[in-house]
């Protein structure tokens, strides 16, 4: 009886040890040797603490090494082509940025699958009027636009382009640079510009911090989408370890650490993603392209 009892005793501590080193055992045959090298290109950071933003990410690299035993590290770029050149030697081998920096640096073919930063409404484009405005073209309007937005700026250039067939600059329009939406929302209010361009979660936070913004403009052009910050790994990256490394996105708001990065960050929740997320931002760049080379065409021709 005392050797049948100690058995069973073995058995359930070996079952027990299976059971809790699971994860663990997992990690060799899944990750096989590789690891998550993550380049977070800083430009996407605009708004928050850039300290905080870091802490937070090398927090996150330490939890998905210990509680999901998938071997992180990650780097900062503030130099979108010094990101690319370590992407293509191979020193990381996934990439954090917003949608235009993968559109004008990166080929579909060159990324896989990732994670996409989900915020508590979409990001669409907004351009708004100011309420009382009796003309609504760009020509001769003052236009407070978030300063070194790439996305705003080629939409904006875009709607130059289809209504005149002619630049911004060329319209023309004035561009007044402003470090935040809500700063844009407050020229508007203020009489400081006649339209504004904002997205539509920084337009919701705006009108948070002064309700008074909700009464201010009217939207007269909209581009839809649901975010702009995305996370994808090369497509050099073997498809098994791309599986079991991001297994963990979808509970990152589950666990404590996951919610204070999304908290520093500003986002609801990270969800698993395809480069196909990014397809409408490729539409908007082609059709900025198209339009480009026609107006510089015609300006050829006169």
């Amino acid at each position: 009886m005392k050797v049948r009892g100690l058995l069973e005793t073995c058995g359930v501590w070996l079952l027990l040890i299976l059971c809790c080193g699971q994860a663990a055992w997992a990690m060799p045959s899944a990750a096989g040797g590789e690891s998550v090298r993550l380049g977070m290109y800083m430009k996407v950071a605009r708004d928050l603490n850039r300290a905080d933003v870091r802490a937070v990410l090398e927090v996150w690299a330490e939890e998905l090494t210990h509680r999901f035993q998938v071997p992180s590290e990650v780097f900062f770029y503030a130099d979108i082509d010094e990101l690319r050149k370590d992407f293509d030697s191979g020193r990381i081998n996934m990439v954090i940025a917003d949608a235009m920096a993968f559109v004008r640096h990166f080929k579909v073919a060159e990324l896989a699958d990732g994670f996409a930063a989900r915020l508590s409404t979409d990001a669409s484009l907004l351009l708004l009027a100011r309420n009382g405005s009796t003309r609504i073209g760009l020509a001769g309007k003052r236009v407070a636009q978030v300063d070194g937005d790439e996305i705003s700026t080629t939409y904006l250039e875009t709607l130059c382009l289809r209504q005149y067939g002619r630049t911004c600059r060329d319209v023309p329009l004035i561009v007044v640079p402003v470090r935040n939406h809500h700063q844009a929302m407050t020229r508007l209010l203020f009489g400081q510009a006649e339209l504004a361009l904002v997205n539509r979660h920084g337009y919701n936070l705006a009108i948070e911090l002064n309700p008074q913004l909700a009464r201010v403009g009217q939207v007269v052009h909209e581009l839809a989408f649901d975010t702009q910050y995305f996370g994808f790994f090369s497509a050099r990256v073997d498809p098994a370890f791309r599986q079991f490394a991001l297994r963990s996105i979808p509970l990152t708001h589950m666990n404590v650490r996951g919610r204070q990065m999304l908290a520093v960050l500003r986002i609801e929740q990270l969800a698993t993603a395809d480069p196909v997320a990014l397809q409408p931002f490729y539409e908007l760049e082609r059709e900025y392209q198209q339009l480009s080379n026609k107006a510089r065409g015609k300006a050829g021709r006169k």
